[in-house]
């Protein structure tokens, strides 16, 4: 099962009525476009062992992390998959974002996710993949450049977990809003959403 544009709007506005830290953000001139949107200050963790994406070819990479990091968080409809699609960007205290290089240093994203993963400046993903797992591009809904985890697989994943569960399938609305709490529990697999 996918979702349609109207049915990501009613999972999520019913989402964000349970959910206080995250928001429904209705677009400004396209009535349908709108998005979940949530801010949050991120932990600069300790440097300990190494990083799967050291070899990142980044001479900024060695410059240390500020201390205080705010991350921008959005849930948006992604029409051609059908889904939805997280997108983020962080800041440093001054409000100037940060690269990947200094991303993957962060406690956004889980370190075992990224194993195996090969960086460039622009994306994250394994190298027998046609997509990468996090890439760089516009926000559907801001048009402003972010972050997002790609959506091709989020679909077949999100419905293997609610196949799992048994009580997955109920008949009413509570069906969509069960599809996005599996969704991000998909995504908390690759992003620490503190949930």
């Amino acid at each position: 099962m996918t979702l349609s544009r109207s049915l990501f709007e009613a999972a999520c506005k019913a989402f964000v009525q349970h959910r206080h830290d995250w928001v429904w953000v209705e677009h400004a001139v396209s009535p349908g476009f709108g998005y979940m949107h949530r801010t949050v200050p991120l932990q600069k963790p300790s440097v300990t062992g190494g990083d799967p994406l050291e070899s990142a070819d980044d001479p900024a990479a060695a410059l240390p992390l500020p201390d205080h990091l705010t991350c921008h968080q959005s849930v948006a409809f992604s029409p051609t998959f059908q889904v939805p699609t997280f997108y983020f960007s962080v800041c440093d205290s001054t409000g100037s974002p940060l690269g990947l290089s200094d991303i993957v240093h962060t406690s956004l994203l889980r370190k075992h996710a990224l194993d195996g993963m090969e960086a460039t400046a622009f994306s994250i993903g394994d190298p027998a993949s046609n997509f990468p797992l996090l890439s760089f591009g516009d926000h559907p809904s801001l048009g402003s450049q972010c972050w997002y985890l790609h959506p091709c697989e989020t679909g077949p994943a999100v419905e293997e977990m609610l196949a799992a569960w048994s009580d997955a399938r109920p008949q009413d609305s509570a069906q969509h809003v069960r599809w996005l709490e599996a969704w991000f529990l998909v995504l908390s697999c690759v992003v620490d959403l503190g949930l």
